[in-house]
């Protein structure tokens, strides 16, 4: 099951209405799985899909059906959560030239998670990251990296199929104190 690929610098109407239908399908289980807040606000949603400064990696079955997303933010600036100058003091050469990007969120449809369509599109973003020599930033809830260990699995296929060094840069835990 093989997925179309494209690259869109902006997101609306029908379109954006059919990937936030399958984002929320595919991210609704993290609201109960993590601590931070995963599921965007449909406006937050718009509001990134609109973004230029957001590459839009959209994956469509033969059918023309979303079935992935990736966000790709080419400016930190455009990822509220995100300190530009954490990764501007530690990559200084990429950020100069503007070669510091995030990825935001990437996600299939549930019932394509156990074909090509996840692997298309990270073999799509990777060649894409590759060709413009960037220092990539993403961050994978606690849940994924436990259970899928997602972290792991793209390390492993990052290492096997591109010159890179990964690293963590920082973690981030979350506490709770009950009071009794």
């Amino acid at each position: 099951m093989g997925a179309d690929i494209s690259f869109e610098t902006t997101v609306a109407g029908e379109v954006a209405q059919r990937f936030w239908e399958l984002y929320l399908e595919a991210f609704e289980p993290l609201r109960t799985r993590a601590a931070a807040r995963h599921v965007l606000l449909r406006e937050e949603f718009d509001q990134e899909l609109a973004d230029h400064r957001v590459t839009k990696l959209l994956a469509r079955d033969e059918q023309g059906q979303a079935v992935g997303l990736t966000t790709l933010a080419t400016d930190l600036a455009a990822v509220p959560w995100v300190s530009p100058e954490y990764y501007a003091a530690r990559y200084p050469e990429h950020a100069a030239r503007g070669a510091v990007w995030y990825i935001g969120f990437t996600l299939t449809h549930p019932s394509r998670r156990s074909t090509r369509t996840f692997m298309d599109m990270i073999d799509a973003l990777v060649a894409h990251l590759a060709e413009n020599r960037v220092v990539c930033a993403y961050d994978v809830s606690r849940f994924n990296d436990d259970s899928l260990r997602f972290a792991d699995h793209l390390r492993s296929h990052l290492e096997r199929t591109q010159d890179v060094t990964v690293e963590t840069v920082d973690q981030q835990t979350y506490y709770a104190t009950t009071f009794h």
